[in-house]
């Protein structure tokens, strides 16, 4: 099978992610796309952070519809700091034999060679990134020729994601303004029912 990993702090989940996640399903031809909210990621501090339950919660909420996506608590099983190595080697267990395709943020795919053992996540996944901006195409390109020494294991979507971020939909919350263009219409009612963010 093809397996693709989005994991993020969906911290709240946005419109960006339900269609990256859709334009990915499609594109990569995948069986199964597993969402996987981070729980204690160690490139950020968890301020602000909503609990694991609420993030679960309006992932389940977003992505009721959505055919082929699976939501994963598999990282708040563990109580250390979360690492992406970590959570592949577990997933390795479930899907032995399966293509697993990591999807990331092109920022993050630029400073790939930074990640926690990153030779060895390269050996198990085939990266996946899109350009935000299409003057980024050709640096991911460059940067992908030096990191993976003329391998073709990675790709690159040909699509524009739309770019929504959670910090600016959390700094609309706390400042009373509307966020219907930003999340579905349920998150923002789970959101508004459940009062976060707003402090």
């Amino acid at each position: 099978m093809r397996i693709g990993i989005f994991g993020g702090a969906f911290n709240p989940v946005h419109n960006g992610h339900i269609n990256l996640a859709k334009s990915y399903l499609e594109s990569l031809s995948l069986d199964k796309l597993l969402l996987i909210p981070t729980a204690n990621p160690p490139h950020k501090t968890a301020e602000g952070l909503a609990d694991e339950e609420d993030r679960l919660n309006m992932l389940s909420i977003a992505f009721y519809a959505v055919d082929r996506v699976e939501i994963s608590d598999i990282e708040f099983q563990r109580n250390e700091k979360s690492y992406t190595y970590d959570t592949i080697r577990e997933l390795r267990k479930i899907y032995c034999n399966d293509e697993l395709f990591l999807i990331i943020g092109d920022d993050q795919f630029l400073s790939f060679d930074k990640w926690y053992k990153y030779n060895e996540l390269l050996s198990e996944v085939v990266l996946c990134t899109a350009a935000r901006e299409e003057n980024k195409r050709e640096e991911i390109i460059a940067f992908a020729e030096k990191l993976l020494n003329g391998s073709s294991k990675y790709y690159l979507a040909d699509f524009e994601p739309v770019v929504v971020s959670s910090s600016e939909i959390r700094e609309k919350i706390k400042k009373d303004e509307d966020i219907s263009a930003l999340v579905p219409a349920e998150v923002s009612e789970y959101i508004k029912d459940k009062g976060l963010y707003i402090v």
